[in-house]
């Protein structure tokens, strides 16, 4: 009886780490921070910046990404680069999920911590 009892709490105890230990998409988070960190600062402060609706919009507008950026070479090397073209929909997913008026407020951990910008 005690090693069933200890089987299901290890169990337990193994499925909710799986479930708490990312609260965001990390590969979004990174592709984000390599991508649009050195101009935007880190990828949750500029997700803060503007709402769900515009995030939608930019990344929804055919060519308005590029747009905004044709002044700043790195920034439309960025945007045309393969990595943001692969991640474009998590990339817009992360900045759904953590916009301004989405409610997310992250704080340290393995990836982050504080706003540089």
């Amino acid at each position: 009886m005690p090693k069933i009892i200890v089987a299901a709490t290890l169990f337990i105890t193994l499925i909710s780490f799986g479930e708490s230990a990312e609260k965001y998409d990390t590969t979004a988070f990174r592709t984000a921070t390599k991508l649009c960190s050195s101009c935007h600062g880190t990828a949750f402060y500029m997700a803060k910046q503007i709402d769900d609706d515009d995030w939608d919009f930019y990344f929804n507008t055919p060519g308005k990404l590029e747009k905004i950026h044709q002044k700043i070479p790195k920034g439309l090397a960025a945007v045309k680069s393969r990595r943001f073209k692969n991640h474009k929909k998590r990339l817009l997913k992360f900045f759904i999920a953590n916009s301004k008026y989405s409610g997310s407020v992250h704080g340290c951990d393995a990836n982050f911590c504080g706003t540089h910008h």
